[in-house]
């Protein structure tokens, strides 16, 4: 029996660190730009410059993510029965259970990993890059769960759940 679709949401409650460090970025930006303003002098006016632009830089970064999260209150990531889809890019896509040779849930830097089966057609170019790819990424597709809500457990159990069933087993020889 297979268990039920695992719906990830963003992180809501995440907002109550990441309006005030965004605020808090755009008093800086305020304030760098008012200092070079009224500055006299070269190299603190280029300080306040740079200053002003890694405020611009981390409190626009996250301003956006933290909009992106009050905003978008559908499931960022769905896994299913027909497979795991990103809901987070323009072109959602899915990656369905038979496609994958293996999946793993790494609980350490948040992701989910996924083997692929090789395909028939492949160019020994084609196996090679895709081999390479592997090893830099750790797996052919990334599936990153950063600022999303979840059990790490209930993840594990899932995907195996739905793995199995979906990826029929060789006959044992004999």
């Amino acid at each position: 029996m297979q268990p039920e679709p695992i719906l990830l949401y963003r992180r809501r409650w995440t907002l109550v660190f990441q309006v005030p460090f965004t605020l808090l970025m755009l008093l800086c930006l305020a304030f760098s730009l008012y200092g070079a303003s009224v500055s006299n002098e070269r190299l603190l006016t280029a300080l306040l410059l740079c200053a002003a632009f890694v405020a611009f830089c981390v409190g626009g970064t996250l301003g956006r993510a933290a909009l992106e999260a009050y905003r978008v209150r559908d499931p960022a990531v769905v896994i299913d029965a027909t497979g795991i889809t990103d809901l987070r890019q323009d072109d959602p896509h899915t990656v369905p259970w038979e496609a994958m040779e293996r999946v793993q849930l790494d609980g350490y830097e948040d992701v989910i990993l996924i083997k692929l089966r090789p395909g028939q057609k492949d160019s020994a170019l084609r196996v090679i890059a895709k081999a390479l790819q592997r090893w830099q990424r750790r797996g052919d597709v990334v599936f990153a769960l950063g600022g999303l809500a979840y059990d790490t457990r209930q993840i594990q159990n899932a995907l195996k759940a739905f793995h199995t069933a979906a990826v029929p087993r060789a006959p044992a020889s004999r």
